[in-house]
């Protein structure tokens, strides 16, 4: 088990490497070019599912917040953000005993947008370093904690509407896949995000 978790934090530590040096050389060859890239902030807000069916009925849908930065060169992205916000409660069991489910982590993604006048349609995927933890209210299941780490897959695509030069306004779908297995079940928590929101463009 602990060299599952060594090897699986090796290879996230080797897919940050690798996006850093790719922001490196974007912003190498952006310089040598005289090109200048451009940086991008934005804070999105919206509507999370989940993808399990049975949590989904226990838990309902929740909302999610999202700061990003993103470098743009040629249409080319590459950037990071933290996804939040995820905490709901709910009842599980037949006893109907409380729990509480939350998930939440960082981001790292690539893609590519085309700049349309004051349009911006673009597509980005990544991986997302999350981190969810469940809570129940039972004797029964205080041994067994469902509290971890995983990494999973995040595909999204949407669009920017510049009403200014420098600020934006965005909405993105995205989704993502998380399965995880803290007892004899696999269960997913990623979900669908709906998302708007507001950005500065410098």
């Amino acid at each position: 088990m602990k060299r599952k978790i060594i090897a699986r934090n090796i290879k996230n530590i080797k897919i940050i490497v690798c996006l850093a040096l790719s922001l490196a050389f974007l912003a190498g060859q952006s310089l040598a070019a005289g090109i200048k890239p451009k940086i991008e902030v934005g804070l999105s807000f919206g509507l999370r599912t989940l993808n399990n069916s049975e949590l989904k009925d226990v838990y309902g849908q929740g909302t999610n917040f999202f700061p990003s930065v993103t470098l743009i060169w040629k249409g080319l992205m590459i950037g990071g953000g933290y996804e939040a916000g995820f905490k709901k409660d709910g009842v599980i069991g037949i006893y109907e005993e409380s729990a509480e489910l939350s998930v939440k982590g960082g981001e790292i993604f690539a893609g590519y947008e085309l700049r349309l006048m004051n349009i911006a349609p673009y597509a980005r995927i990544g991986l997302g370093f999350y981190s969810y933890k469940q809570l129940i209210d039972s004797e029964y299941v205080s041994d067994y904690p469902v509290d971890g780490n995983k990494t999973g897959l995040i595909v999204a695509g949407g669009i920017k509407y510049f009403p200014l030069k420098r600020l934006f306004i965005s909405a993105e779908v995205k989704y993502g896949s998380l399965k995880v297995k803290p007892y004899d079940v696999e269960v997913d928590l990623g979900g669908l995000r709906l998302n708007g929101g507001l950005g500065f463009s410098f």
